[in-house]
């Protein structure tokens, strides 16, 4: 790491340590409705400062973190950016080489934007006082040696004189277009230093003039000169090399004769004489400083019209005193963060009294990492939006020498939890601080203004409020402050494994242990189990104070948990068994197929629209017969007995056809005729799961029927003859029936199981379960590794699995575990593998933000792209490309498909190698075409794909069961209504997701780069 720090700076005694933690955070009408805000002292003039906000129009919480510093001798700011301009490292690992200097890290954030296939800077970079990479055009923000700063865009401008004269007699002189970055074509003369990557070259690989210089003296400074002797002129196609005594002038050879001319003319031996100036003097004396894409506050007004989207941001800003805010806000985590617009950003800038603010790299870059006053190292306090630090090209850091003095300053006093429920106990920790804010061994007595202290455990007060503990020795002194709630907002009822639950299934004689959850201001709540009063209605079972619930008899009751006058409860079903599928009409051959009258027809069902569950149903076309009303009974329908001990329902999904005729079941209790159960009034069209009370004896269902509902009888009074009528109904129809299983006491589940899964090495480790069947058999479990069956390992017992995976080949790769209950909802859970350090399979995405998922593409033979090399990721998608695209990643026979006919008018523009993925997703009702003004069905192969069709085609190929989203694109609106159930559903499962403005722009074209990272999704 190439930074050098001064060796000597002044301890200033810290004479407090500011940590709190209020109901009530510092206003913000930036960013919502303020829940909480904590301070802790940092160092000397620094503070770190959490807070979080409740966004109504994300109806979803926001987390800042953000650090305020005042310029002072003990903390100096400092940029750094690794060996090079083009390394790439995380804040934390930049941290522990600064830590290994010998300096304490008070605080870091990453710094300016970069290019990600470079890694090198779009601005500014100084470090030590020398300039390494120029502004671009851009904003930066500066460091001089007292810690004050200078913000804005410094216009860096840098000339070099070229120690000859020139035709006119003058002297040559050019004003370079950059240092150390790219160089473009026409662009001009270029300075690169020994600073610019890890060859120590120019990194240019087209023609061009390079002038080798070594340095004689000065360095280069804003507002001074370097003077170098010229060691070789040479027109050359690759890059040049240098010492780090030395730097380079170069010039594209397509540049105009003016820049070229002057390096080609330079003789060896002339003397060079570089001259470095900004746009005002603030800049002269900086050392450091990192530049910043966009300006978000200038002259304590926000800057109109910055870029939209909610997302992580990292930011800096300069207040009206002098004083320095580094900002971040969390972005991407429901139910911590959600982000923030760059327009919010600014406002809350300004609210923290900025008068000047930038924002700096986002998204996942986003990180602050602090040294805590009772650590020696740093951690990140952030949650990046990538699950871990992204390397990022530099950071900004706070930085204070590490040595102790010995001398007690304050203590650094901390609660496990901050907000408890009234009554619940925390522990408190406390730390010694010496006056370099370095922790050290001092004892220390704890004092509590409420509540009772056992040691350092705290009974907060059942009457609620504010406590304060203080620790202290003598003089010296630190507190921190407990809320303990008497009245939380709401309870929740949880698994052992903190799932919250709305519902319980149970064996008879099974233990389940819940806990309970409280929470307040959208904030969790510390309670101990003794805080909550548990109660069970129904004879079901009991329940202990502690929430362990021990099932008793078959049967459906309530348990409720009560605590602060708020109360939650879950409906509990107590049965022998799990719900047990009896038909879910995947096979050719079903439990239907058998003998039946005239007046109703049975076939099976593919066409995705007529299904509910998996991949097929049951279609009942059928005919009232004239006079009685009734369509014929079908035979031979489930001829296994049903053991009233065992199930007590049947449940099956029905599509009402809105004909007011009412569908029955047959069945035979050993008397002379068969008995009906009524299932359904078909009043509703779509479908609709209906669940059928069995009789108290055992007994087998024969048949179905369908009929046009009870006849009312009357008498003719003259004649005295019966009169038999029949509801206003429909003579003829088609119903679909899917998923008959068994279940007790009319119990239906619609809630997808639980699934996990994670990667570790090679083995994965998951588990499943269901809140109503419990833990699933290992028949219903599959696990999938990029789209290929698996082997693995289950535990009937517990649910938890593992398998061991293929060695790990660089690439990326997708494990995906799938679990199908008793009802046929599916739960799905994948874990990556990422792709280490591969080359990229196509030469136009490197800088594409899918190419990952391109790459993927290429390894699994998805797409192998273009013949030029290319996967042209933003050019839009045509339905041939969809087509063929998608029949690869589902593994599809064609020979399944080869007798398929196609009825496309337009069949001559598909090539022979696409036909056989139109005709399998033809097959599968996946592509449908669309009928021309000729009343033709055309395919349009060559025409593109709106966002919304390609949802809706590509939900058509996944088996139905999955949960459903609730839409909540601020354009749901206009999402058509063919397409909704598909988006709905794969938005549930992660596969789809909206645009960083809360919209989904269902009309938009879909590109060929999005189409890669569904198809990913999918394995």
């Amino acid at each position: 790491m190439k930074i050098f720090f001064r060796k000597t700076l002044a301890l200033v005694l810290a004479l407090s340590l500011i940590l709190s933690l209020g109901l009530s955070a510092a206003a913000s009408d930036a960013m919502g409705e303020d829940l909480t805000a904590m301070d802790t002292l940092l160092h000397q003039e620094t503070q770190l400062s959490t807070n979080t906000f409740w966004s109504t129009a994300y109806n979803d919480m926001r987390t800042e973190n953000l650090i305020t510093y005042t310029p002072n001798m003990d903390v100096m700011p400092i940029v750094t950016y690794g060996q090079v301009l083009t390394d790439r490292n995380t804040v934390t690992d930049t941290a522990r080489a600064l830590e290994s200097q010998g300096w304490r890290v008070v605080a870091g954030i990453n710094g300016d934007f970069y290019n990600v296939n470079t890694g090198l800077p779009i601005g500014l970079v100084i470090s030590e006082g020398v300039l390494r990479s120029s502004d671009g055009g851009y904003y930066a923000i500066g460091f001089r040696a007292d810690g004050t700063a200078a913000i804005g865009k410094p216009a860096v401008k840098v000339s070099a004189h070229m120690g000859y004269l020139g035709a006119d007699g003058m002297e040559v002189s050019r004003q370079l277009t950059a240092v150390n970055k790219a160089r473009v074509s026409d662009g001009g003369t270029y300075l690169y230093t020994y600073d610019f990557n890890t060859k120590h070259t120019t990194g240019n690989t087209e023609a061009g003039v390079d002038v080798l210089c070594t340095i004689l003296e000065g360095r280069l400074s804003i507002g001074e000169t370097v003077t170098a002797v010229v060691e070789r002129v040479e027109e050359t196609t690759s890059a040049t090399e240098m010492r780090q005594d030395q730097f380079v002038l170069s010039a594209n050879l397509k540049s105009d004769a003016y820049q070229v001319d002057a390096l080609r003319n330079i003789p060896v031996g002339a003397t060079v004489t570089l001259e470095a100036s900004a746009a005002g003097g603030e800049w002269n004396d900086v050392e450091y400083a990192v530049g910043a894409l966009y300006s978000l506050v200038a002259d304590g007004a926000v800057v109109a019209g910055l870029p939209t989207g909610v997302n992580p941001r990292t930011a800096v800003g300069v207040r009206y005193d002098g004083s320095v805010i580094f900002y971040t806000i969390d972005g991407r985590r429901a139910g911590y963060s959600v982000g923030a617009s760059m327009d919010q950003v600014a406002k809350r800038m300004i609210e923290l009294g900025c008068v000047t603010a930038l924002c700096l790299d986002g998204g996942g870059s986003t990180t602050l990492a602090v040294t805590a006053p009772d650590k020696l190292a740093t951690s990140t306090i952030n949650r990046p939006s990538d699950g871990a630090e992204r390397k990022v090209s530099n950071q900004v850091f706070l930085v204070a020498p590490n040595q102790p003095t010995g001398e007690l300053s304050h203590f650094y006093v901390q609660a496990d939890n901050q907000y408890v429920l009234a009554g619940s106990k925390v522990t408190i920790s406390a730390s010694a601080v010496d006056t370099n804010f370095i922790p050290m061994q001092e004892d220390y007595r704890l004092e509590t203004d409420g509540g009772e202290l056992d040691g350092n455990v705290l009974t907060t007060p059942l009457s609620g409020g504010e406590v304060t503990v203080t620790a202290g020795s003598g003089r010296r002194t630190g507190t921190t402050t407990i809320h303990a709630v008497t009245t939380p907002d709401a309870l929740a009822i949880r698994s052992a494994d903190g799932t919250a639950l709305t519902t319980l299934g149970a064996a008879p004689g099974s233990v389940t242990q819940l806990t309970a959850t409280a929470a307040y201001q959208h904030k969790s709540l510390k309670a101990d189990p003794e805080a909550f009063t548990w109660s069970v209605e129904g004879n079901i079972g009991t329940i202990d104070e502690l929430g362990s619930f021990t099932a008793g008899l078959p049967g459906q009751g309530v348990i409720t948990v009560s605590a602060g006058g708020r109360s939650a409860s879950i409906q509990v079903t107590v049965s022998d068994l799990a719900i047990q599928p009896v038909e879910d009409f995947e096979e050719g051959t079903t439990i239907l197929d058998g003998i039946y009258g005239e007046g109703l027809q049975f076939s099976r069902s593919t066409a995705p629209e007529t299904v509910r569950v998996g991949r097929g149903s049951g279609r009942l076309d059928y005919t009232l017969a004239e006079g009685r009303g009734l369509a014929a009974d079908w035979r031979a329908f489930l001829n296994t007995p049903v053991n009233r001990q065992l199930y007590t329902s049947l449940n099956l999904w029905v599509y009402g056809d809105g004909s007011n005729n009412v569908l029955s079941l047959l069945y035979d209790d050993g008397a002379e005729e068969l008995q009906v159960l009524p299932a359904a009034t078909l009043n509703f069209t779509g479908w609709k799961q209906v669940s059928v009370t069995m009789p108290q004896t055992g007994f087998s269902i024969q048949g179905l029927r369908i009929s046009a509902g009870e006849p009312v009888y009357t008498y003719d009074e003259e004649t005295g003859a019966e009169i038999v009528t029949y509801p206003e109904t429909a003579r003829a129809g088609t119903v679909y029936i899917d998923h008959i299983a068994a279940s007790f006491d009319g119990q239906m589940d619609t809630t997808v199981p639980t699934v996990t899964a994670q990667v570790s090495g090679t083995t994965l480790t998951g588990a499943v379960k269901d809140d109503v069947d419990g833990v699933l058999s290992q028949s219903s479990v599959s696990v999938t590794y990029d789209g290929k069956p698996l082997t693995f390992t289950y535990n009937s017992g517990t649910g938890a699995l593992s398998a061991a995976l293929p060695a790990a080949d660089g690439a990326a790769h997708r494990v995906t575990v799938t679990a199908r209950d008793g009802s046929g909802n599916i739960g799905r859970c994948s874990a990556d593998i990422p792709a280490a350090g591969a080359e990229r399979r196509f030469k136009d995405t490197a800088a594409y933000w899918g190419a990952d998922y391109c790459d993927y593409l290429y390894d699994h033979n998805i797409s192998k792209g273009y013949t030029d090399g290319t996967f042209r990721p933003d050019q839009l998608l045509t339905r041939l490309d969809f087509s063929v695209m998608l029949y690869n990643s589902l593994n599809l026979d064609p020979a399944k498909y080869a007798g398929v006919s196609l009825p496309f008018a337009d069949l001559g523009k598909i090539p022979e190698s696409a036909l056989p993925a139109v005709r399998a997703l033809y097959a599968e009702g996946v592509v449908t075409g669309t009928q021309g003004q000729d009343g033709k069905l055309y395919l349009n192969p060559d025409g593109n794909l709106t966002r919304a069709q390609a949802a809706a085609m590509i939900g058509r190929s996944q088996e139905k069961g999955y949960a459903l989203a609730s839409l909540t694109f601020t354009d749901a609106g206009k999402i058509p209504a063919y397409a909704a159930f598909y988006i709905q559903t794969m938005v549930a499962q992660g596969i789809l997701s909206g645009y960083t403005d809360g919209t989904f722009r269902p009309n938009n074209n879909i590109t060929r780069g999005q189409m890669a990272k569904i198809l990913y999704s999918l394995m």
